[in-house]
């Protein structure tokens, strides 16, 4: 089965420590404050953590340790990823839960099973038994692979795409290096054909 341990190299990778960018939404907290992301934790997710709207302070306290706690906690096991018995599908769906979200990825997911292996999965953003039945029961490689093109067509219909399409871009990538899999966007057939399945 799948380990947060050996995930934690790749997400420390992608996040980083401190940033407080103009363009990224993550960085602002409910009053409209831009106080930044820390270790990859948004303003936005923090204040629930905390209860509160926080501070440019409160961001830059946020350890490695509690970022990788946060982490686990709320995204990792969220997803189910210790039940996924490939270690790549595990980390290519826990690493959009981080980016996006939860239920946004557990959503891709289902609908990946059904589209391209014949799955019938109620498309509920809720990673449940069955959905980790589907998971297990297909191809890891094939499954890797179109979720990581799958997360690229995401990210590219979002609006503030043109501010972070490289590094929302890269961690599918690095992903797919870390595994060996070279993961293509699809092409506009591609989507066009997958529209008419639905």
């Amino acid at each position: 089965m799948a380990s947060y341990e050996l995930f934690k190299s790749s997400l420390e990778r992608a996040e980083g420590g401190y940033q407080n960018l103009i363009h990224d939404k993550g960085n602002y907290n409910s009053k409209g404050e831009r106080v930044g992301t820390n270790h990859g934790i948004s303003a936005k997710f923090y204040e629930k953590v905390i209860g509160r709207p926080p501070s440019i302070d409160d961001m830059k306290a946020i350890t490695k340790f509690d970022a990788h706690l946060l982490f686990e906690n709320e995204f990792w096991d969220k997803v189910r990823a210790n039940e996924i018995q490939s270690q790549a599908v595990a980390e290519m769906i826990a690493d959009h839960a981080i980016n996006a979200n939860p239920k946004v990825t557990a959503k891709m997911v289902q609908t990946t099973l059904n589209n391209s292996f014949d799955r019938s999965l109620v498309v509920d953003g809720a990673v449940g038994s069955k959905t980790i039945e589907a998971i297990n029961s297909v191809n890891p490689t094939k499954l890797f692979y179109k979720i990581g093109q799958e997360r690229l067509s995401y990210y590219e219909n979002l609006d503030d795409y043109k501010y972070f399409a490289k590094s929302w871009d890269s961690r599918v990538y690095a992903l797919g290096r870390k595994f060996g899999v070279e993961i293509k966007k699809k092409r506009n057939w591609q989507c066009l054909w997958d529209f008419l399945e639905q």
